[in-house]
Parts: structure tokens; sequence; C-alpha cells
């Protein structure tokens, strides 16, 4: 906003404020007058030909026509309002100095007040320019006026003339500065409502509290579960649902009213309906000219049959899936024995030990215990097919302190990588050193391998055609998840 001609900066803005103030007070305001004064001109008119008197008949005849044709003019040319205004201002002088010539001295006093409050009324509601033209020049126009029909000059009065003058216009500055600054607020709330919904795409809410009707008034909404797209259909989702026994609407309320909570306020709440029905929002209040709430629906409305229907439909997808699990196992043996392929049985053995392997890891991935390598021999039973052999080199005959399962992981995966009819060597002594001829174990796309490897391997190398992989004296582990 400009500091001297109070213009906004933004062309758009200023065109809305001037859109506004036209069709909310100037019009109706420049109507009444013109109305005004075309009804008393007429009555003077009508009275001075019952009187013989044509001397002002020109005058009054040159303002019913132009109170006729500013109604024209308004229809076609609604942006020259200010212009009219100034007109009308003069007008309401020229019609002073008549009646001033054929009025009695008790009520020209009440006229002139009259005609006075009628053009402090056309200031006020005038844009400021416009106001410093209608004061400066109807000033002074009255005191050069008054000084040549004086006969005996008064100049305190001339005096306290201009500085009433220029009192008027710092009022008409200050009273237009305030009335684009609430423009600039109502606009602030309307950017607020219409910026919202481009960088919120979760459901929500937008309404005003109304102090005239008591009463929140509906502005709108985006992806919400349940019909509101009217204040009335608010006011039934506001009474509907409670918050601590006390129904939403009464909840806002009461944060409205209160004194205490400052000019934003935002919080999360439950809220319940018909005892059933469960919901998180969260609420912001922001106040100013028009107290603005939004409604934030975190999760979505979900009833207690909802989620009944949800369950139970989520229960049959499992079912579904471990049906085909079932059938396409089965068929995988049904093919086996069929072709006598007694390696696609191995295969398809090996396969299920590994996932309940893994199923076993992710559930116990920190319990340690003391553990006896022999016990990992029954490997060798899965890869015979393979004609691989687990041999253990144990002089000691010691256990060892380990991950149980996470080693039987381990070396079936070794067994899986090893060569046809190459042994798997594993040596306690210090450490337990794993050897064997075969592919490199990959963990970067296996995340349990990938566990596997951080707890229990120190390093592996490739030495004379072997992959040497030696294993910590004790398995690091993560003491904040031990159980």
């Amino acid at each position: 906003m400009n500091k001297y001609t109070l213009m906004f900066k933004y062309k758009q803005l200023e065109d809305e404020y001037q859109k506004q103030r036209i069709n909310t007070i100037s019009i109706p305001v420049f109507q009444f007058g013109s109305a005004c004064i075309f009804i008393v001109a007429t009555s003077k008119l009508i009275t001075l030909v019952l009187q013989n008197e044509l001397g002002l008949m020109p005058i009054l005849i040159g303002c019913q026509v132009y109170s006729l044709l500013s109604f024209v003019f308004l229809r076609f040319k609604i942006h020259k309002i200010n212009i009219q205004l100034i007109i009308l201002a003069y007008l309401l002088i020229g019609y002073e100095l008549i009646i001033t010539t054929d009025t009695s001295a008790q009520a020209l006093s009440l006229y002139q007040s009259n005609f006075t409050m009628c053009g402090v009324i056309i200031i006020l509601i005038s844009e400021f320019k416009e106001s410093l033209v209608i004061i400066i020049s109807t000033f002074f126009f009255k005191i050069i006026y008054t000084m040549l029909m004086e006969t005996q000059k008064s100049y305190i009065i001339y005096c306290s003339t201009l500085i009433l003058m220029f009192f008027m216009c710092f009022f008409s500055y200050k009273l237009n500065v305030l009335n684009r600054t609430s423009f600039l607020l109502s606009q602030y709330d309307y950017m607020w409502e219409s910026v919202f919904p481009k960088i919120v795409d979760t459901p929500y809410l937008i309404f005003t509290f109304s102090d005239e009707k008591l009463e929140f008034i509906f502005k709108s909404q985006n992806k919400l579960p349940f019909q509101c797209d009217n204040s009335k259909q608010l006011k039934e989702f506001l009474r509907e649902w409670q918050c601590n026994k006390n129904s939403l609407e009464n909840t806002l309320y009461n944060l409205y009213t209160n004194q205490n909570i400052n000019e934003f306020h935002s919080r999360k709440i439950e809220i319940l309906k018909d005892n059933k029905t469960k919901q998180l929002i969260r609420y912001s209040m922001m106040k100013s000219l028009s107290s603005t709430f939004i409604i934030k629906f975190d999760d979505s409305v979900m009833k207690v049959e909802d989620c009944k229907v949800i369950l139970k439909s989520t229960i049959k997808k499992q079912e579904e899936l471990r049906m085909k699990l079932v059938k396409r196992i089965y068929k995988h043996l049904q093919m086996s024995l069929i072709q006598k392929q007694q390696n696609n049985l191995w295969l398809i053995r090996n396969s299920c030990l590994k996932q309940i392997m893994n199923f076993k890891i992710l559930k116990y991935q920190w319990k340690t215990q003391l553990f006896d390598t022999k016990n990992l021999l029954f490997l060798n039973d899965f890869f015979s097919y393979k004609l691989n052999r687990l041999q253990i080199f144990n002089p000691k005959d010691e256990n060892i302190i380990t991950i149980a399962i996470q080693l039987k992981r381990l070396i079936f995966e070794i067994l899986e990588l090893t060569y046809n009819q190459r042994p798997v060597d594993v040596t306690i002594l210090e450490t337990v050193t794993i050897t064997y001829e075969g592919k490199e174990i990959s963990n970067k796309k296996d995340p349990v391998l990938k566990l596997i490897w951080s707890n229990l391997v120190e390093k592996a190398e490739f030495q004379n055609s072997c992959w040497v992989i030696q294993l910590h004296k004790e398995p690091c582990v993560n003491f904040t998840n031990k159980k």
C-alpha cells in the first residue's frame, strides 16, 4: 500500500477493493442522495411554479436532469462513481445557496446543518484523493464566498476554517487507511481458505463462526468420508460427534469464547459417535475478522462393523495365498513323483527348510547360547543328492557360543553354493573357520543373510581356489534388543 496515495501495489488487489467498496457503500449512498435531490428539487420546483417565481427554475430543472442521468451513468459507467460523488457534493453546495435566498432565518440553520451532514457523509465514503478534492474545494469556496458577501471580515473564523479543513484531510487519510487495512485482513482470511486446499491433500473441513447468526458457517471441504457441503450438514456433523461427552459444536464454541486462547490455536483430539465410531482429528482455530476453523482428519472414519469386514477380507486373502502356495508345492511334488525326479524333491524340501529357518531367525535373531557343532551334521541329509558332506574338526570337543539358528542358516547357504561332490570343512580351534569350494555368498539382496553376516562373520577370503570364512569368537549382538 502506497504511503501517500494509499493505492495497493497489486492492481488486482486494488480492483477488488474498489469493487467491494463501490458495491457495499458508494452506490447505495449515491443513489439515495440523487433520489433525495430529485425529490427536493421537484417539490421546490412545484412551489416556485405555484408562487410564479421562475428565476430558479433552470437550476432546479438541471438538478432533476442530472439526478435522472446519474442513474443511467451508474449502469454503464460504474467505475466513475467517485467523480459523480464529487459532482453530488457540488450540487449540494449549490442547492444550499439557493435555499438561503428564500428560507426564513429560523429554518436556515437546520437546513445548513442537514447539508453539512450530507457533505460529511460523501467525504466519509469517498476515496482519499476524491475526499481531498471535495474538502479543499468546498472549504475554499465557502471561505471566498463568505469573504465576498461579508462586509466585516472575520479573520479568526477564516483561520479556524482552514485548521478544520486540514483536520478533515488528516481524518480522511486515517479513515481510508483503516478501511484498506480491514480489507487486507479479510483478504488474508480468504487467501487462507484458497491456499490451504493447494498445499494439503488429506481430508479437511473449513468453516467460520458468525457472531451475528451465532452459528458455524461452512466454507469448503476436501475428500471427506461423509457428506458435508453446506452449513446444515456441517451443523449435523458438529452435533453428532462428541469430545469428552460434549458435542463438538459446544467444544469449539467454548474455545472460540475463551479469552485466554491466543489468535492461533491447534490441537489433536479423539471424537466419538454413537459409542461405536472413533476418529482422530486435528482442529485449528485462527481468530481474525472472521474466525476460521479447520478440522483435518488424520485417520479415516471407520466403524466397528467396517473393521470386521476388513479383517474378514484380510483373513480370506491370506487363506487364498496360503492355498495357492500349498497347491504349487503339491503340483511340484506330484510332477517329481510321476517323473521320478528325486532332485526336485530334495530342492523343494530344502526350500521349505530355508523359509522355516528364516522365520526363526527373524523371531529369535538375538538369542545366543552354547552350541554343540555336531548338531549341524543333520544338514548332510538335505544335500546328499549333491554328494556334499559337512565335516567338523573339533579336537578339544568344545561347544561354541553362537546364535544357533543363524549358524545353521549360514552352513545351509554354504552347502547350497558348494560345488557337487565337494566337502565343507568346519574347523574349531581358537575360532571357527569354514572352508568350501564354490560360489561366493552374496548377502546384498537377502536381508536375512545380511543380518547373519554382520552378527557371525569376522572376515571372508578366497585362498587356493577355496573360500575361507572366519567367524567371531562370540557373535556381535545388539545388547539393547537382546531377549
